[in-house]
């Protein structure tokens, strides 16, 4: 195949070469790595000088060398060998003088174009080899290269957790949670420091095995006519505050003042009697010998201390007949004149419904010959502690500060700080409970009977009463 001038490629490729000095390997047949041009192309090896020439491929524009990158080897094959470029002929004839002044133009165009493009890719290869990240992506290694070609893995740092709204929401619940508990605890604390605490008397042994559950708690409520709980009076009120956990109920259970029952040491009496000879201490033997009930906690309060326990609260609202409003009148009376005040004030004329305040409720607490005497009486009493209960849970924040501040200043206990701030932690779980209410002796479970002093007292079906705070006190 000839070119325009009638040169075929072989002698072309020859007389290019011998004019640019370019040697061939006698083994592998690959020119040293001095650059040629052929028609502006940049030539290095006689197999790329026939396919250029052939295929018309232009090499000088985006040429990439297919020989591997340092990187992909670590010898090469073969060495360059260093060779001192000849010096053109002078006699040349004048079409190929052209045409060589032209290839030598052309060489040195190209030549500089070349330089100036490895000038420009060799940074390049420099940052790639100095540090050279692969695209990192999220949850992958990142690796490097080096001049040396050493692969080294890296561990990627971690990407910060994002946290889900819920788990945030949860632990800003908590964290209220906590702060509240806080607060609640030392408001606790303010009210228990106000409470007088005494210590638990001498308790005798009765002898018998009483009902305990590990889910119920027995507090003993007791009100008197006394000024003091050291005082000698009339237990005139006699209520078992049981707390069962597990059926979530509150029951308060009224032992009435005169049944007839075994008191420790002392022989057979009415039950207020106990209270009268031996304080709270002997009240709570007599109730476990008699009805084996367990109590080893009681709370006392007097007639002031129940009647500002009352007002704390604003009142409570009871109905009454006109002759209940006739038998307030005389134990009002009594405690206008304790307090100084005129006798008759605040009496109620009438029956009807109305928001009683403390004395107006001390007062129908206290009637006993209204109805069905003392039987009746208990349920006025139970009727009362319900309310001030009730009115207490719907108070508001101001509302339950009046009532805890009354009942500490007012109220008498045996028990401990720890066991009462125990206690007064479970308030607000407490206060979910049902409240039901029993009497003993419960009806059909006793008989009246009359002593030789001429006393009217109660006979009890002690196996019948027994039974029946079993079966509603620690029912499971």
């Amino acid at each position: 195949m000839q070119n325009k001038d009638n040169e075929t490629l072989e002698e072309m490729i020859a007389r290019t070469m011998r004019e640019n000095g370019v040697t061939h390997d006698d083994e592998s047949g690959y020119a040293d790595r001095s650059q040629f041009h052929i028609d502006d192309r940049v030539i290095y090896t006689q197999q790329q000088a026939q396919n250029a020439y052939r295929e018309g491929e232009d090499l000088a524009e985006g040429y990439v060398d297919p020989r591997p990158t340092v990187q992909q080897r670590q010898t090469p094959q073969h060495q360059p060998r260093q060779t001192q470029p000849r010096q053109p002929r002078q006699s040349q004839p004048s079409h190929k003088s052209s045409q060589s002044s032209k290839s030598k133009s052309s060489i040195a165009k190209s030549s500089k174009s070349h330089s100036t493009q490895k000038k420009k890719k060799q940074p390049q290869k420099n940052k790639a080899a100095s540090r050279a990240p692969a695209q990192i992506q999220r949850g992958k290694q990142r690796m490097e290269y080096y001049e040396d070609d050493e692969l080294l893995e890296e561990e990627e740092p971690q990407p910060r957790k994002k946290h889900h709204p819920i788990r945030t929401l949860i632990c800003l619940l908590l964290v209220l949670a906590l702060v509240a508990v806080g607060a609640y605890s030392a408001i606790a604390w303010h009210y228990i420091g106000m409470v007088e605490t005494v210590e638990t008397g001498t308790r005798y042994d009765v002898g018998v095995v009483p009902l305990e559950s590990k889910n119920v708690r027995n507090i003993l409520l007791i009100g008197t006519d006394t000024r003091s709980v050291t005082d000698s009076g009339r237990a005139d009120t006699v209520i078992l505050m049981s707390i069962n956990y597990k059926t979530r109920t509150v029951t308060l259970t009224s032992f009435m003042r005169d049944s007839y029952v075994n008191i420790p040491n002392n022989g057979w009496s009415k039950l207020n009697a106990s209270y009268r000879w031996g304080g709270a201490e002997l009240l709570m033997d007599t109730l476990e010998l008699n009805f084996h009930v367990s109590v080893d906690d009681y709370v006392f309060v007097n007639f002031e201390s129940f009647a500002a326990i009352v007002d704390s609260v604003g009142g409570v609202k009871l109905t009454v007949t006109d002759d209940e409003a006739a038998a307030m009148q005389a134990p009002m009376a009594e405690i206008n004149d304790i307090k100084g005040l005129p006798s008759n004030k605040d009496f109620i004329t009438s029956g009807g419904t109305y928001n009683m305040n403390g004395n107006q409720a001390l007062a129908y607490a206290r009637i006993r010959y209204v109805g069905r005497s003392d039987f009746q009486r208990t349920e006025r009493q139970r009727e009362v502690v319900r309310k001030i209960i009730e009115k207490a849970k719907s108070s508001g924040v101001s509302g339950l500060n009046k009532f805890a501040t009354a009942c500490a200043e007012n109220v008498v206990t045996n028990m401990s700080k720890g066991e009462m701030f125990k206690l007064a932690m479970q308030l607000p779980y407490l206060a979910t409970f049902e409240l039901d209410e029993l009497r003993i002796p419960a009806d059909d479970m006793y008989s009246g009977a009359t002593l030789d002093d001429g006393q009217q007292v109660l006979q009890i079906d002690f196996d019948a009463n027994i039974a029946l705070i079993e079966n509603n006190v620690y029912n499971d």
